[in-house]
């Protein structure tokens, strides 16, 4: 195991009610050609109060020396083997101390005033603040632009773009961590369990974050079957769900075709 970053040095970050701690965790592996974008995107946000923590899960590539090359902009960072993203998640919170908990995988990046526009929203009413996400191919290219938190859906699919949310410690606390049960879906389970306990969400209406589409949670199919394993869990069995499984495929199928072929004649045509 190793580890590193300020609190090492015994360099503390303080919360208060006024202007309230932030931590980030970002978890990696692997991620040498992305990861300096997400560390830059952190360290530049005009929010400051920032508890930066950056778990590495024993990676192979040059994804540690990056990350050594902004240990004095980093609190905490801890590199060894771990079970998956759901355990990565989970170290990053353990280590954490905020009021607010936020996490920003390697290979997205926050819009410089990020964090700011989400901790203007806070108040008591609320634990929980979502905003929306650009969504970018490995290669750099537009996906789809702007895709809109829809919390009021969540009874019936993911409709919260994770890497634009701040959560409340509070709620960790009282629904506890993410489930290493599952591999793809872990974000969807948390914020189902914590709107079934009652937890609010509010809806931050700007631009967040810039997501990279590729990773775990672009195998569709394997997402939209753990949803439905979580809706039957923490909700009970019922048909609708399979049904709305079944719509996932065939609308995200659609929608990829699509795509797809308004590409080519873009790059015939244009």
């Amino acid at each position: 195991m190793k580890e590193g970053g300020e609190r090492l040095r015994g360099i503390y970050k303080s919360d208060n009610h006024a202007f309230p701690l932030i931590s980030i965790i970002t978890v990696v592996y692997n991620g040498q050609d992305t990861i300096e974008n997400t560390i830059r995107s952190v360290i530049n946000q005009t929010y400051t109060n920032i508890e930066y923590i950056v778990i590495d899960g024993g990676s192979t590539d040059d994804t540690l020396s990056i990350i050594r090359k902004y240990d004095e902009y980093i609190d905490y960072w801890r590199s060894e083997p771990d079970k998956g993203i759901s355990d990565a998640f989970n170290k990053g919170y353990k280590h954490s101390t905020g009021s607010y908990i936020a996490f920003l995988n390697s290979g997205d990046w926050y819009e410089q005033n990020g964090i700011k526009m989400l901790t203007e929203q806070i108040d008591e009413d609320y634990s929980i603040y979502c905003g929306h996400v650009n969504l970018y191919s490995v290669d750099g290219r537009i996906f789809l632009e702007t895709f809109r938190s829809r919390p009021w859906r969540l009874l019936q699919t993911m409709r919260i773009a994770h890497p634009a949310t701040l959560t409340s410690r509070k709620v960790f606390e009282k629904i506890g961590l993410f489930s290493e049960d599952f591999k793809y879906a872990m974000d969807y389970d948390f914020f189902l369990r914590a709107v079934l306990k009652d937890f609010k969400i509010k809806v931050v209406d700007n631009i967040i974050t810039n997501m990279t589409i590729g990773g775990n949670s672009s195998n569709t199919r394997c997402v939209f079957r753990e949803e439905l394993v979580i809706k039957n869990k923490n909700i009970g069995k019922k048909i609708s769900h399979f049904i709305w499984y079944l719509l996932n495929l065939l609308f995200h199928r659609q929608y990829v075709y699509a795509k797809r072929i308004a590409s080519l004649f873009t790059k015939k045509y244009i």
